[in-house]
């Protein structure tokens, strides 16, 4: 979505809408499951969790779907998407919870991209129907996270590839709001990873490995993030 959003690649649009379809036929159909609904974690038979993480990031590319195409398929599954996830698994603070389980036991681990991406929804959401609601929502969402994470010094500790995410959903919410704040908190990641977990000779992060082992999906991230630092504040809205 955002490369036909950049770019208006009608492939990349075709491309989405088959993602769109896979993430739905992942919806858990099964009313004697407690707390049923929501999308399974993966297709995987060994897997019975039902994630914020497969499901807020289904509910953002329905709305992008539905932005372009205005087709109430895309709104419809998006919005339930968001109301499952919002039941089960945000907690009264704002902060969502990871996943939930068949039985209805709520995996409680806080990860830094599900506190992103529905705050990225929200957005969304705001700009579809036009409803303060949504932006007060995200606004709330994130001022929570910024203080778990940022304030009380636990943003370092998340995967590098979870805080690409949960930083680019905020700048969505800086651009519905003409704001800069999470740009800072982003650049000063940015900065810190530069100086403490780069490899001066290489360029390549390591983040956990004594050995110095680098991960691909690490790398991607870190240059996700250096790049979008480079962005115009007039491109943030078609992040994801």
């Amino acid at each position: 979505m955002q490369t036909f959003l950049a770019s208006d690649d009608a492939a990349s649009l075709r491309r989405a809408k088959q993602i769109f379809r896979l993430v739905v036929s992942g919806w858990d159909t099964d009313p004697t499951h407690a707390k049923p609904g929501g999308v399974f974690w993966t297709q995987a038979t060994w897997n019975t969790d039902r994630n914020t993480v497969s499901n807020m990031p289904g509910a953002e590319l329905g709305l992008r779907l539905y932005q372009v195409t205005h087709d109430p398929y895309y709104l419809s599954w998006a919005t339930k998407m968001y109301d499952w996830t919002n039941r089960w698994l945000q907690r009264p603070d704002g902060l969502y919870a990871d996943h939930l389980a068949l039985d209805g036991t709520v995996e409680p681990t806080v990860w830094s991209y599900n506190q992103g991406v529905p705050v990225g929804a929200n957005v969304l959401f705001h700009e579809i129907t036009h409803d303060p609601k949504y932006l007060v929502e995200a606004q709330r969402i994130a001022t929570a996270s910024m203080s778990y994470f940022v304030s009380q010094g636990r943003l370092d500790s998340q995967p590098a590839p979870f805080n690409a995410i949960f930083f680019k959903n905020l700048l969505m919410l800086d651009a519905a709001t003409g704001s800069t704040q999470h740009r800072r908190a982003m650049a000063d990641y940015a900065e810190r990873m530069w100086r403490t977990v780069r490899d001066p000779a290489t360029g390549l992060f390591s983040f956990s490995d004594p050995q110095g082992t680098t991960q691909a999906i690490e790398q991607a991230a870190m240059a996700q993030i250096y790049a979008v630092l480079a962005w115009s504040p007039s491109r943030w809205n078609i992040l994801y």
